[in-house]
């Protein structure tokens, strides 16, 4: 009889922990709901090279989103980012053509990444001003500037080397996707294992008693746009090696999939709830998404509503997990 309650015991352990992840990753049931539908309605969709495929047309977004997840923890948001990736990219691709240098335009991204994320954090931080109003502005300021500088063409003369990275896998992963890993294990390390980080979801939770305990609230939120601000301009560089010029409105159509991906995995604009690998999760049913319908034919306009609906069905799904959960 002993043995019999035990058993049920474990059983119920067993589901409570399974009901536990789910509740974590809300994203994972989208996603293998996805993979099967479309790997049904595919026999391409399954395949290798598909895979490194929607790896490498995604590592520009993830990496972004990464950064946008760090603002939104602390309950603000960055939509500049998308216009910051193609103010980054131009001015990386016009350093290049200058002078061929991957270094120097690698420093040139980051460069302009940072000093809007400076702009944002100073003014924000320190400034008071609100999020939405502030990265509006620094949105159009950097929008303006990539059209400026490229007169509203393309940027060429991208060093071969660039080019050959772009095509370049090790292990069937697309050396974009490796960058973007490594920036995944450094901000999941970063978030969860460092003071900056514990202080980081204290303070999206509540800004009080991030307060009262002696937090520097200014260098937190300082800190995160700043962080936003340089993967911006590592995505810049990114979208370099992906599309083998620099766009000067590469960034244009990407802020709502950002956006999309960090709160289909279940990251709260409001603060102090999410995690990174919840948002990686949310741009992957996002990639999928958008992947299967395009091998089944899906006009573009289709896809936007029918992408449109699941952030819809996503986000309500992760909000009703959530408040489970507590």
């Amino acid at each position: 009889m002993d043995s019999v309650y035990k058993a049920e015991g474990g059983s119920k352990a067993k589901l409570r922990n399974s009901l536990g992840a789910l509740k974590t990753y809300p994203s994972v049931p989208i996603i293998v709901s996805l993979i099967i539908a479309f790997s049904s309605f595919s026999p391409y969709f399954l395949t290798a090279g598909n895979a490194e495929s929607i790896l490498a047309a995604n590592s520009v977004v993830m990496i972004a989103a990464i950064g946008m997840t760090l603002v939104f923890l602390t309950g603000g948001i960055d939509l500049s980012i998308s216009t910051v990736i193609s103010a980054s990219a131009v001015v990386a691709g016009t350093v290049m053509a200058s002078t061929g240098s991957i270094a120097l335009g690698s420093a040139a991204a980051v460069g302009v990444g940072l000093g809007f994320g400076l702009l944002n954090g100073f003014l924000i931080g320190y400034c008071g001003l609100t999020p939405f109003i502030t990265t509006m502005g620094t949105q159009l300021i950097a929008r303006g500037l990539a059209f400026v500088i490229s007169q509203g063409i393309a940027v060429k003369g991208t060093p071969y080397a660039l080019l050959d990275f772009g095509f370049y896998t090790l292990w069937g992963i697309p050396g974009v996707m490796l960058i973007c890993i490594a920036i995944l294990i450094v901000s999941i390390v970063g978030l969860s294992q460092t003071t900056w980080g514990r202080e980081l979801m204290l303070f999206g939770s509540s800004r009080d008693s991030a307060r009262y305990t002696g937090i520097n609230t200014k260098k937190i939120e300082l800190s995160v746009y700043m962080i936003s601000g340089v993967l911006a301009g590592i995505a810049g560089m990114i979208s370099i090696a992906n599309l083998g010029n620099a766009i000067p409105g590469v960034g244009d159509t990407l802020l709502l999939i950002i956006i999309g991906g960090v709160v289909l995995g279940g990251t709260s604009m409001n603060g102090g709830e999410g995690s990174i690998t919840r948002t990686i999760l949310g741009v992957g049913i996002l990639a999928i998404l958008t992947n299967g319908l395009n091998l089944m034919g899906i006009p573009f306009y289709d896809q936007l509503i029918i992408q449109g609906i699941l952030i819809f069905v996503g986000n309500g799904l992760a909000m009703k997990l959530s408040s489970n959960k507590r």
